[in-house]
């Protein structure tokens, strides 16, 4: 008869080993099931990181968009009040020509002093250049050298053409300063 107690004994230690290896090999699935977790969650966290930092960043530019179309129309706005009080002085400068022509009267072949000055002041100038000594009609050379009054252009006209191209100047001027401030505000430095 055969000996029950061998066949037992490897039955038991086949039993233990399975048991061992179904062990273990749970105990391994668990590890990496929690390793797996954990890469998952780790992830997850990344991207949530990713994000709220590109939300951060559209929330910034949206702020400085918001933050330049205000200042673009406040610039908008101070440009067309500035171009309204140039319309406004050159208006004036304009209504100035006629006085200015009469008071220079016959005596000038071109522009006389008042004229000058309302040349100078419808350019944008000073009226006033204390580098240019004043005027005076008995101080004209000799008369032979000088054209006659009907020859050339008018005062009126050499007037009108001046504060026309005076206003374009002094818009160009005043578009010029607006963009600097923009530029200045943007905070880009000193041009």
């Amino acid at each position: 008869m055969l000996n029950p107690k061998p066949l037992l004994i490897a039955t038991a230690v086949s039993g233990v080993l399975l048991a061992g290896y179904g062990l273990g090999s749970w105990q391994t699935g668990l590890t990496y099931e929690v390793k797996l977790a954990t890469q998952h969650a780790s992830h997850a966290q990344d991207l949530q990181h990713v994000a709220e930092s590109k939300a951060n960043e559209l929330g910034h530019a949206l702020t400085e968009q918001q933050r330049l179309t205000d200042q673009a129309h406040q610039l908008g706005w101070e440009l067309i009040q500035t171009r309204a009080r140039l319309a406004d002085t050159q208006s004036q400068l304009k209504q100035r020509i006629p006085d200015a022509i009469r008071t220079d009267g016959q005596h000038w072949t071109g522009l006389g002093p008042d004229g000058l000055r309302v040349y100078r002041a419808v350019l944008g100038y000073p009226e006033h250049d204390p580098g240019v000594p004043p005027a005076d009609a008995g101080n004209v050379g000799q008369a032979g050298q000088t054209a006659g009054a009907d020859e050339g252009l008018p005062p009126d006209d050499l007037l009108a053409h001046a504060a026309d191209y005076g206003q374009w100047c002094q818009q160009l001027d005043a578009q010029l300063d607006t963009l600097i401030n923009l530029h200045r505000k943007d905070g880009d430095g000193p041009i």
